[in-house]
């Protein structure tokens, strides 16, 4: 004899199997939600490697030890002080070493007679590293390509070649927006650079972070984004 069902047992069934079909499907979505905002900042790729940035430091460290004793190959002042036919030239801004399509320093095109150029006022050398660090609009908040970047930066920097070094953070804006506004970003963006690199595990103690706001453009015309920017630069051993 075949077993017979009431109608309100298989409702119940039913009821039951479609609860769990629900439950199911909520939990994939929630997980597909959990891959897609996680995974792009794990598989973003840096602008640039470690090599690379280790390559320019390491090149800079080695210039600038050898050009302790000699005075004639450092300049303290600003760019256009140790450079003023340049800086005739260049509209105000002069460039100590040449940069490639992708806005990086081309180190080859620093020959180890160039002066180097000394910041009075940090003592760094003025041979920037562009950290690439991009930020959403008209905030701090670092990009998942920005992270990226600095973390290939955090590893370069602490290569024993470099890991005594010292840098400073330097924070720039464009000049859209007031002087005042362009200078609390500026400081808002070097700061969330300085406190990223630390929580990578670079020593705070090697860390200088300045902000220049609009100050400091890059080229001439001063609302051009390629005067939004974090650089670093390495301090001049003692």
């Amino acid at each position: 004899m075949t077993p017979t069902v009431d109608s309100k047992t298989r409702h119940s069934a039913n009821r039951t199997v479609l609860r769990s079909a629900i439950f199911a499907a909520a939990l994939s979505l929630g997980l597909a939600g959990l891959v897609s905002v996680t995974s792009p900042a794990a598989a973003q790729d840096a602008t640039y490697s470690a090599d690379e940035v280790k390559q320019h430091f390491k090149q800079l460290k080695t210039r600038s030890l050898k050009a302790t004793g000699s005075t004639r190959a450092l300049c303290i002042g600003t760019r256009d002080e140790c450079n003023p036919n340049g800086a005739a030239e260049g509209g105000g801004q002069v460039a100590v070493t040449q940069e490639n399509a992708d806005g990086q320093t081309d180190t080859a095109a620093a020959t180890p007679d160039a002066p180097l150029v000394v910041d009075p006022e940090t003592n760094a050398i003025d041979d920037a590293f562009n950290l690439l660090v991009s930020f959403e609009y008209a905030s701090a908040r670092l990009s998942t390509s920005a992270q990226a970047n600095l973390r290939e930066f955090a590893k370069a920097i602490q290569d024993p070649d470099l890991s005594t070094a010292k840098f400073v953070i330097e924070g720039h804006t464009d000049g859209i927006g007031s002087e005042s506004y362009n200078q609390r970003l500026s400081e808002d963006r070097a700061q969330a650079v300085t406190q990223y690199l630390i929580n990578l595990g670079v020593n705070r103690g090697r860390l200088t972070t300045v902000a220049y706001g609009e100050s400091r453009p890059k080229v001439s015309d001063i609302n051009d984004p390629a005067n939004r920017r974090v650089e670093s630069k390495l301090i001049l051993e003692q």
